[in-house]
């Protein structure tokens, strides 16, 4: 049974089959563990999950239920472990990219407590996407990036979650709060990646509930701007391990496109 007969693909999602976007959506499941949603055939309303996969694509992806376990998930899963045939929407929000699939079969792999578990194959030819306007860089311990900043308490360094050609995620730590403040302005911001030092104008947009901030780049010199479209492609083909993979440019040719004659 064709899973797109029950959910047809939202306009403006696009196929993607290349090898390059299905290391990216890997990469991240299995680092990031993004959450998203699932909609089965049958149902009304999206169910809420933690997706992961393991350290290969073969392992498939694992989705784990996010919240409590209402009735109508304990139906699902108890048919599921009898019928894995059930047609199934995935919807997740990625770095990158809004992920979304379509699968036939879902299993039951942990059905205890409250952490009830399904697994997908991965997707290897119905992998949708629909890109988001700029690609944002993950940073971890292999990829450090860090910002000085200065208050009027001192000088502080903090390290970065993520960050993309107009703002970044930065990681707080407990106190942060009193001085990085949505609205505000970090003074004298200096961003720090692969050794090189830009500075920056920084405006705080949001403060998040897991010690993040969301920052916004409001001055940027043109050289640096540069550079840092050009450390994105590094980046990703560093962090993917594809040396000789050409990065798509799909995002550049949508902004020239949109810009105002």
């Amino acid at each position: 049974m064709n899973p797109r007969k029950h959910f047809p693909i939202p306009e403006g999602v696009v196929e993607v089959k290349d090898e390059y976007q299905l290391k990216l959506a890997h990469y991240e499941l299995l680092h990031l563990k993004p959450r998203g949603t699932i909609l089965f055939a049958g149902e009304q309303k999206e169910i809420s999950f933690q997706f992961f996969a393991g350290d290969n694509r073969q392992d498939g992806i694992f989705a784990r239920l996010d919240g409590p376990l209402n009735a109508t998930a304990r139906r699902l899963f108890d048919h599921i472990a009898k019928y894995p045939g059930i047609d199934c929407f995935v919807s997740m929000t990625l770095l990158q990219f809004k992920l979304v699939f379509t699968a036939a079969r879902a299993t039951v792999v942990h059905s205890g407590g409250q952490h009830k578990t399904l697994l997908f194959a991965f997707p290897s030819r119905i992998l949708k996407t629909h890109r988001r306007r700029y690609i944002r860089i993950p940073f971890n311990d292999s990829f450090p990036a860090e910002l000085r900043f200065q208050t009027e308490q001192g000088q502080f360094v903090r390290r970065l979650k993520d960050f993309s050609r107009e703002g970044m995620r930065l990681k707080l730590e407990p106190g942060d709060e009193k001085i990085v403040i949505p609205g505000s302005r970090l003074r004298q911001a200096v961003l720090t990646v692969l050794n090189k030092e830009m500075p920056l104008g920084l405006s705080v947009i949001s403060i998040y509930p897991d010690l993040q901030a969301g920052l916004r780049i409001i001055a940027i010199s043109e050289e640096d701007k540069n550079w840092i479209k050009d450390c994105i492609r590094i980046l990703m083909k560093q962090i993917l391990n594809l040396k000789d993979a050409p990065f798509d440019d799909e995002i550049e040719k949508e902004e020239i496109e949109n810009k105002p004659k």
